[in-house]
């Protein structure tokens, strides 16, 4: 997989996929974070994710990109040429499972996002996003994760189905009860993951 595979930065609003254009290549997100949306006629956009370190961008049954990855920050990318991906899995059939869980669990991500918009209020749509992203943030030196928020308000209002100032609101109303601090730029620590965890379930 190193011998096909190569890094690239990519600067904040650049895209590493761009929806309906040839899907030569898949990447991996190695550092930073991307915003993943489809084009509608319109030309509005419909955020259907953010991707984080770790995640797979890019996989297409088809010739196209079913959806755009732009970086809402600086960025690095791992990328494989597509045939020589399907080159791999030929000789390493092992690969198609992992291939099956990724696009699972891209599955998955839909269906949880279906739910969340349609029965969670803001509150819980808030908490259950950043818990989301804690899941896989770094940890303080007392093991509390510090979630990287980099995106604007729009855009995370556009995937969470909410106005930017309802997010803020909802983010000053955890900040002042001690579940969350600002501890610097573009980050929050989540302080109380037990309670916070039962918000996203069910807020009061």
């Amino acid at each position: 997989m190193t011998a096909i595979s190569r890094n690239r930065d990519v600067g904040a609003g650049e895209m590493v996929t761009i929806e309906g254009q040839d899907a030569d290549a898949v990447f991996t997100l190695v550092s930073g974070m991307l915003k993943i949306y489809k084009t509608l006629p319109d030309g509005r956009e419909q955020i259907t994710g953010f991707a984080t370190p770790g995640d797979v961008v890019g996989l297409a049954f088809g010739s196209c990109y079913v959806y755009t990855a732009e970086a809402v920050a600086p960025s690095t990318v791992c990328g494989m040429v597509r045939r020589g991906l399907h080159g791999l899995v030929d000789r390493k059939p092992r690969l198609q499972g992992r291939l099956l869980s990724m696009l699972s669990a891209e599955l998955t991500a839909a269906q949880d996002q279906i739910l969340m918009l349609g029965c969670k209020n803001a509150t819980e749509r808030v908490c259950t996003f950043l818990l989301a992203l804690a899941r896989r943030a770094p940890k303080d030196e007392q093991g509390r994760p510090v979630v990287f928020l980099p995106m604007k308000k729009l855009d995370m209002g556009g995937y969470l189905g909410l106005r930017p100032e309802t997010i803020s609101r909802v983010l000053r109303s955890l900040e002042t009860k001690g579940l969350i601090t600002r501890t610097r730029s573009a980050h929050i620590r989540i302080d109380d993951l037990d309670t916070f965890g039962d918000l996203a379930v069910a807020a009061e």
